[in-house]
């Protein structure tokens, strides 16, 4: 048996060849995290109300994550990996050095004097009806 392919109506057509190509990938990206937590969510045997009750989270919120309608934080994409072992930030873990007691007490000073910097040996060129004339800066800086 062979099956006729319908031809897509011409709104339908219309609607597609308007869509955006950042919604489009937007979407695409927010359907993709979707899947990967539910099939994370179904490989380690966890229901939605299961997860929900394990996040803090209503069952319609996390039905919310699952249809691919949301658009997640950081601060929910961290808890996901926290209770689903799914890291979808990808960041790679920095490295980072413990701190002595000693050098975490040296004290930082907050406010910093103004340095004064002379500019008046400085000379700034200015061209005009073809001359090049040069003139000093009568100004001081602090920083």
């Amino acid at each position: 048996m062979t099956t006729r392919r319908r031809k897509p109506s011409a709104s339908l057509t219309r609607i597609m060849n308007n869509i955006d190509e950042d919604k489009l990938r937007r979407t695409r990206d927010r359907m993709l995290v979707a899947v990967k937590i539910n099939d994370t969510l179904k490989a380690k045997g966890i229901s939605q109300k299961r997860f929900a009750e394990m996040t803090g989270r209503s069952e319609s919120e996390i039905s919310e994550w699952l249809s691919g309608d949301r658009n997640f934080t950081i601060d929910t994409l961290s808890d996901i990996k926290k209770y689903l072992g799914l890291d979808l930030l990808n960041i790679p873990t920095m490295r980072t050095v413990p701190v002595s007691k000693d050098a975490s007490r040296i004290k930082v000073a907050k406010k910093r004097t103004p340095v004064l910097y002379d500019m008046s040996d400085i000379l700034t060129s200015n061209v005009t009806s073809g001359w090049l004339s040069a003139s000093r800066l009568e100004l001081s800086v602090a920083l």
